[in-house]
């Protein structure tokens, strides 16, 4: 009997539950930052003796570390990898340990978040802090897996969300919440697939067919990746006619995905336009994480980090030099790629747009 290992969330594990049902689960690690995960430096957390219990043992759990080492011990025939935690969690500095935020202690009382801000740093989702953390332990894992898992066949699990939710909706606050907000994710979710994928020779990208949905059969609730039971059935059919491993690509385009993304966002807004109760998310959504990672992955001039733009001001020029926000999140990386504020201030005045807007400035 073949052994498997998962690192990831709710994908990966519900992946692994039909794609391998009939392998022994070696090892696996669920709910835990990349960041965490190779941050190898164990610490006694006593300040929180007294906290809920879910949300002690977790953190109590994570602060023991050892994944790698154990992961390495296992030795497993495959691992699938999916990075949604990465997407999903903050971040938590304790005496130089890193944690993921426990999503109970999101959900807790004032008084335990203020205790919380007191013992440990808290590094915000989507901070520059955060994401240079996060792809710098990237890097390690996939220097890890090539090191210490050579013949360790690696399935990197693209889950992209879909808008079709075919159960009972609950209220709109339920759906923007759980449902739509995850749409946000997946461009940075992929984005750290094609990092690995790039880095591992061993590994290949599992991306579901099309006809996807969730619904209230769905094991982690109306999420657009927590897909049906009969979805996921499908998916690991779909995998072992397709020859398994060895049928997946290695090929992947990062525009493509972003592309991809654009669409979504047209979907959900078809979707929340069913509810009076729904609204849509402007593309100011994309502040802060995406911009940042697709600029560091893509090598860009050192004077990105040295005087960057910041991804509040491409959506700010466009607004007042164009009146609007750009269209797509192609348009919006694009334009954060450009070198300085006045390169992005002057593109948008030389745009064929701005100079129908005003005759007189294309004159001179």
């Amino acid at each position: 009997m073949s052994g498997v290992a998962y690192y990831g969330s709710c994908p990966s594990e519900e992946f692994v539950r039909y794609a391998f049902a009939d392998s022994r689960i070696v090892f696996f690690c669920y709910g835990i930052n990349v960041a965490s995960f190779m941050n190898d430096r164990r610490v006694n957390i006593t300040a929180i003796e007294e906290w809920p219990e879910p949300i002690r043992k977790k953190l109590q759990f994570e602060a023991s570390k050892g994944f790698c080492d154990r992961l390495r011990k296992s030795a497993p025939t495959t691992l699938v990898v999916d990075f949604s935690r990465a997407t999903r969690a903050s971040l938590m500095d304790y005496e130089n340990t890193l944690l993921t935020v426990p999503y109970e202690l999101l959900e807790a009382g004032p008084d335990l978040q203020r205790q919380a801000f007191d013992i440990f740093k808290v590094i915000p989702f989507g901070s520059r802090d955060f994401w240079t953390l996060v792809i710098a332990a990237t890097q390690r894992f996939c220097d890890f897996v090539n090191a210490n898992l050579p013949d360790t066949k690696i399935i990197l699990l693209d889950t992209p969300p879909t808008a079709d939710y075919r159960g009972t909706l609950i209220d709109g606050n339920t759906y923007m919440i759980d449902f739509c907000r995850w749409q946000m994710r997946y461009p940075m979710s992929r984005i750290l697939i094609d990092f690995c994928r790039e880095r591992i020779e061993n590994s290949r990208i599992l991306t579901p067919q099309s006809g996807l949905y969730s619904d209230d059969t769905a094991l982690y609730g109306p999420a657009p990746m927590h897909y049906s039971v009969e979805i996921w059935k499908e998916i690991a059919a779909r995998f072992h006619a397709n020859g398994g491993f060895e049928g997946l690509p290695r090929s992947s385009d990062t525009v493509s995905t972003l592309t991809n993304y654009s669409g979504l966002m047209d979907a959900f807004t078809k979707t929340a336009l069913s509810s009076p109760n729904l609204h849509r998310f402007s593309l100011d959504i994309l502040h802060g994480a995406l911009p940042y990672l697709f600029a560091k992955i893509s090598s860009p001039a050192h004077n990105h980090f040295g005087d960057p733009i910041d991804s509040h001001d491409v959506v700010a020029a466009f607004r007042w030099i164009l009146g609007r926000e750009p269209e797509s999140a192609e348009t919006f990386l694009s334009h954060y790629a450009l070198p300085n504020r006045k390169e992005l201030r002057e593109t948008l005045l030389r745009s064929h747009e701005f100079q129908n807007q005003v005759p007189d400035y294309a004159e001179h």
